[in-house]
């Protein structure tokens, strides 16, 4: 296969469009595969089904699974329902790593994270395809369920597929894949005061507070709409909305959060300043933008990082390593700090940080009790630690 110019899409590619939906009464984002300018018919059905919490998984798994039909039309020249030999899916993981030059010698141009996250998008079609088709195998396959009873199942022309595991295929194993770039997990109190200091405006010190005070994503924060904030009361309203304007979405459910009276004082000054000079276009949002052509526009995802990418480095981060998602880490470390001492139970953990489940919480409670270990052994060594003058 020989390697093509980025800009080569083989008449495949990902468009954005607006879709009415009746029960909610408004538009919303919609993704879809466009292959020679007509839609992809099933493959659009799955990309709508992916996208029924958030258009942004919708736009993630289209443009992953965009390059595996490309992939398909130049490598194979074959139509996706062909799939059914997890060969494929190991060339495919080649090509991602290495291109064209299939050399398991030289290092992956891709983290294993990575991959990964291609294989489950092809998986996840695969399982989905077979589900709506109704494919049946006249040789039924037993399964183990988690109580330890067998079911018969009786589809599989996908099988290999959406079973396919990188981590135990005899090839895919032993692949070499780069590094996982390591990220600022959450922020220490001396490291949150030296990005803080470092941005520039008013409105960029108070996203940040607000993502780390309160635990939101970052697109729930800036999906915040003026009505949202009850600054009588000190609450922040998370709510679903289409936010087409910034493309801003909520993940978790809905909640009501209350806030510090600084960070509540502070965010009404901001309203009462700097956001009545830039709201030229009377917008429902609360933060926007302050200055240049999109000046009362809302602000966006994107933006913001490259905003809080600048500062950090400013403040003398790598900017590499900064995340948005490392406010509410820190939140979630603080809920910990503080059920350790009694003040706070896991139901409400769940519900501060909007969790459809409690099991969510199990991750950040390994990363805490890591945390915890890490300073109880240095603490320790500390202690232990011989100093001149002592007694041997």
């Amino acid at each position: 296969m020989a390697r093509k110019s980025d800009n080569v899409n083989y008449g495949l590619k990902v468009e954005q469009g607006l879709k009415y939906i009746p029960n909610l009464g408004e538009e919303v984002i919609q993704y879809y595969i466009i292959e020679d300018g007509i839609p992809l018919y099933e493959v659009n059905r799955w990309v709508e089904y992916v996208s029924v919490n958030s258009y942004k998984t919708g736009a993630n798994y289209a443009s992953k699974f965009v390059i595996f039909l490309r992939f398909l039309e130049v490598k194979y020249k074959i139509h996706y329902k062909n799939v059914v030999s997890k060969e494929i899916i190991v060339d495919f993981i080649k090509y991602l790593l290495y291109g064209d030059e299939v050399m398991v010698k030289y290092e992956g141009n891709r983290s294993l994270n990575s991959i990964q996250g291609y294989v489950s998008v092809i998986k996840s079609f695969y399982e989905w395809l077979e589900d709506e088709e109704q494919f049946q195998n006249p040789i039924g396959y037993s399964v183990k369920k988690n109580t330890g009873n067998k079911y018969t199942k009786k589809k599989f022309l996908y099988g290999q597929i959406y079973n396919f595991d990188i981590d135990k295929d005899n090839i895919t194993k032993n692949l070499k894949y780069q590094e996982k770039r390591s990220h600022l997990r959450w922020y220490s109190e001396a490291q949150f005061d030296k990005i803080i200091t470092a941005l520039r405006t008013r409105r960029d010190k108070l996203v940040f507070r607000t993502l780390k005070d309160t635990g939101m994503r970052i697109g729930e924060c800036l999906g915040l709409h003026i009505s949202h904030y009850d600054f009588h009361e000190g609450i922040l309203r998370v709510r679903k909305s289409s936010n087409v304007q910034n493309k801003a979405t909520v993940k978790t459910k809905e909640r009501d959060l209350y806030i510090s009276t600084s960070l509540n004082n502070d965010l009404l000054d901001y309203i009462r300043a700097d956001r009545f000079e830039a709201d030229v276009n009377s917008s429902e949002y609360l933060f926007l933008n302050h200055k240049g052509s999109a000046k009362g526009a809302p602000l966006e995802q994107k933006n913001y990082l490259k905003i809080l990418k600048r500062a950090a480095k400013r403040a003398g981060f790598d900017p590499k390593e900064i995340i948005t998602h490392a406010g509410r880490s820190t939140k979630a470390q603080q809920l910990l700090e503080d059920r350790e001492e009694g003040l706070v139970t896991d139901g409400f953990i769940k519900e501060e940080m909007g969790w459809s489940s409690i099991d969510t919480l199990d991750k950040y409670v390994k990363a805490f009790d890591a945390r915890k270990r890490k300073e109880t052994a240095k603490s320790i060594a500390e202690r232990r630690s011989w100093k001149p003058g002592e007694d041997g």
